[in-house]
C-alpha cells in the first residue's frame, strides 16, 4: 500500500514538471514574438504519509517516549561559606584535638548590650555561655532566644543577683523557683547550670540545689575598671587559656568593645569559643552533674569536681556473682568421753576413772590440811585515814560505758570553698 502511494505521488509529481517545461516552449512559438511571462513554479507541499493500514487482528506498535535529558547532579555544599543567618559555626561539636575556651557574660540580659555582643559572635561563627538574671529577662527575652538560636547557652544567675550562700535551704529553693518560673516563661524550659552571684557557696548550695554549680577561672574584673585595655590584658596577659572559663559582664559598653577585640584575637590564637557545657563534656570528657560544682580548681588545676559526699563521683560497676548455695550444717561428732561407772567385777581399793584419789596403803590421808583463814580487808576509810587523810578515789568507768575510743572521732566536713576570683 506504501509503494503504491509513493507511486503515485512521483506520477504527480513527473505530470507536473512537464506541464512547467512546455509552458516556456509555447509562449516562444506565440505569433506576438514576445515570450509569454512565466510565472514560478508554486513549492509542490507533499501531504503527510498515512498510517499504513493494519490487517485486522495486528497490534498497533506503542506510540515512542521522548527521551529524558539527563538531571544534572547539584553541587555539593560547600563548606567553606558561613552558616546561615540563624545558625553558628559553633553549634557543630568542637573539635577534641584543637584548644578550647569558654566565655560567659553575667547579669543579663541587657535591652541593647547584649544584642551587641551576639552580632560579634555570630559574625565571628563564635559562641559563649549567658548567665542570665531572671527578673532582667523582662529587658530583652528576644535577645535571650536568639542567643538559643545561635548555638548559645543559657544558665540562672540566680533570681535577684542575692548572695545565695548565705541564704537558707527554704529561702534559696524559692528564690531560684522563682527563676526558674520566669525562665520557662521565655525559653519554655529551665536552666541546669547556676552561677551563684559573686561565687558565694555554701554547702546548701553545692549539694541541694540540683544544679550545676558552674564558677570561673580568669576574672576580667570588667565590672569595676570599665577599661577596654585592662579586659583585653587580663586576657591576654593570662598564659595559656586552653581549657579556661572567662568572666565577662553584658552589662556595660566596655565589656561590648573588648569584646570585638577579644573574640577574633582568641580565634587567630587557635582557640575554639565553645560553651560550658561543651569544654566539660569535650574538653574535660566529663559528664554535667547535677549538685556537681565545677569551679576553680576544677577548670585552673583540673581537679575532679566536687560532688555531694554521699555520691561516689565514679562508683565503679562490679559484676555481681552468684551466691553460692548453703550447705546444710552438720551436727559435731561427739567426743570420746571416759566412763564414770565401775566395773562390776572391778574390786573396790583400785581408783575409780572420775579423777578419785586412791588413800596409800598406810592409810594415810594424802588431802593437805585445811588452810588459815585470812583476815578480810580492812574498810575504805580505814585505809584512807592510815595513808594519810588523801581524797576519795577514783570510780572506774562502768562496763559499756560512753568513753570514746579514739577510732571514733571524726573530722569535721569543711565548706571546700576557695577564695573568689
Amino acid at each position: 500500500m506504501i509503494k503504491r502511494f509513493l507511486l503515485l505521488l512521483c506520477g504527480v509529481s513527473l505530470l507536473l514538471s512537464a506541464v512547467s517545461c512546455s509552458a516556456p516552449a509555447s509562449a516562444e512559438n506565440d505569433g506576438g514574438g514576445n515570450p509569454a511571462p512565466v510565472e514560478p513554479a508554486e513549492p509542490v507541499v507533499e501531504p503527510p504519509e498515512p498510517p499504513p493500514a493494519q490487517d485486522a487482528g495486528q497490534e498497533s506498535p506503542e506510540p515512542e517516549t521522548p527521551e529524558k535529558p539527563p538531571e544534572e547532579e547539584s553541587p555539593a555544599p560547600d563548606d567553606s561559606q558561613p552558616p546561615a543567618t540563624g545558625q553558628s559555626a559553633g553549634s557543630s561539636a568542637p573539635a577534641t584535638d584543637k584548644p578550647m575556651v569558654a566565655l560567659t557574660y553575667d547579669d543579663g540580659p541587657h535591652a541593647t548590650y547584649t544584642d551587641q555582643i551576639l552580632d560579634i559572635l555570630e559574625e565571628n561563627h563564635a559562641v559563649a555561655t549567658f548567665f542570665e538574671v531572671a527578673r532582667n529577662l523582662a529587658n530583652d527575652p528576644d535577645a535571650v532566644r536568639r542567643a538559643v538560636s545561635l548555638g548559645c547557652e543559657v544558665g540562672s544567675h540566680s533570681y535577684r543577683h542575692a548572695d545565695l550562700g548565705k541564704m537558707s535551704q527554704a529561702a534559696l529553693a524559692e528564690d531560684l523557683s522563682k527563676a526558674d518560673a520566669l525562665f520557662e516563661e521565655v525559653l519554655g524550659t529551665a536552666p541546669s547550670l547556676l552561677r551563684p552571684p559573686y561565687g558565694s557557696l555554701s554547702k546548701t548550695v553545692k549539694y541541694t540545689t540540683g544544679r550545676s554549680i558552674i564558677t570561673w577561672s580568669i576574672d576580667t574584673e570588667d565590672w569595676l575598671s570599665r577599661d577596654v585595655d585592662k579586659i583585653l590584658a587580663s586576657v591576654q596577659g593570662a598564659g595559656s587559656l586552653d581549657g579556661q572559663v572567662i568572666l565577662m559582664h553584658s552589662t556595660y559598653e566596655t565589656s561590648v568593645e573588648a569584646s570585638a577585640v577579644l573574640i577574633p584575637w582568641l580565634q587567630e590564637q587557635g582557640y575554639q569559643l565553645v560553651t560550658v557545657s561543651e569544654l566539660i563534656t569535650q574538653y574535660y570528657g566529663d559528664e554535667v552533674l547535677p549538685n556537681g560544682t565545677y569551679g576553680y580548681s576544677y577548670f585552673k588545676n583540673g581537679k575532679d569536681v566536687i560532688l555531694p559526699p554521699e555520691t561516689p563521683a565514679r562508683p565503679p560497676e562490679q559484676p555481681q556473682e552468684p551466691e553460692a548455695p548453703q550447705q546444710p550444717e552438720v551436727p559435731p561428732e561427739p567426743e570420746d568421753q571416759p566412763s564414770c561407772e565401775t566395773p562390776p567385777d572391778a574390786p573396790e581399793e583400785q581408783p575409780g576413772n572420775c579423777g578419785e584419789t586412791v588413800p596409800p596403803e598406810g592409810g594415810e590421808s594424802l588431802e593437805e590440811p585445811p588452810k588459815e583463814e585470812e583476815a578480810p580487808p580492812a574498810p575504805e576509810e580505814e585505809i584512807s585515814d592510815a595513808a594519810g587523810g588523801a581524797g576519795p578515789q577514783e570510780e572506774p568507768p562502768s562496763e559499756g560505758g560512753d568513753t570514746p575510743s579514739p577510732g571514733d572521732a571524726r573530722p569535721e566536713e569543711s565548706g571546700g570553698q576557695a577564695p573568689a576570683a
